[in-house]
């Protein structure tokens, strides 16, 4: 659960988990980061939900960050668990409001999209271009 919404993270794509730590802003103007923290002395970037298309920014405090593999912190309200494979009946999203999700569906009665990294950081960098 992450800005209000249901996610799915395949495991993969997740470094590690870790307890949220005070996030420091950046000088200026930067779309989609919120700051940077300090994780295993290095700065990480963490990911400004409310920045993102058909994302609130967060509804409740982070207590946690889910590192991803391209080095990028996710700020999570809650986690229930990890997949490694995609439900059946999911799709791929079908229009930008989920530029940052490779597929949408259901899971158990719950609305949900699977976060892609991948997707994500372009999604970023498409940001700073356009700054």
């Amino acid at each position: 659960m992450a800005a209000g919404r249901h996610l799915l993270l395949a495991t993969q794509d997740l470094r590690e988990v870790v307890a949220a730590s005070p996030i420091t802003p950046l000088p200026g103007p930067s779309k989609g980061i919120q700051g940077v923290v300090l994780h295993q002395g290095e700065f990480l970037p963490v990911l400004a939900w409310g920045d993102l298309p058909g994302c609130a920014g967060p509804l409740a405090p982070h207590p946690v960050l889910a590192v991803l593999r391209p080095r990028l912190a996710v700020p999570v309200e809650r986690m229930l668990g990890l997949v490694d494979t995609l439900p059946e009946g999911w799709v791929e999203p079908e229009n930008e409001t989920h530029a940052w999700a490779s597929a949408e569906g259901a899971l158990d009665d719950l609305r949900a999209a699977l976060l892609d990294p991948e997707r994500l950081v372009n999604l970023l960098r498409r940001f700073r271009l356009e700054a």
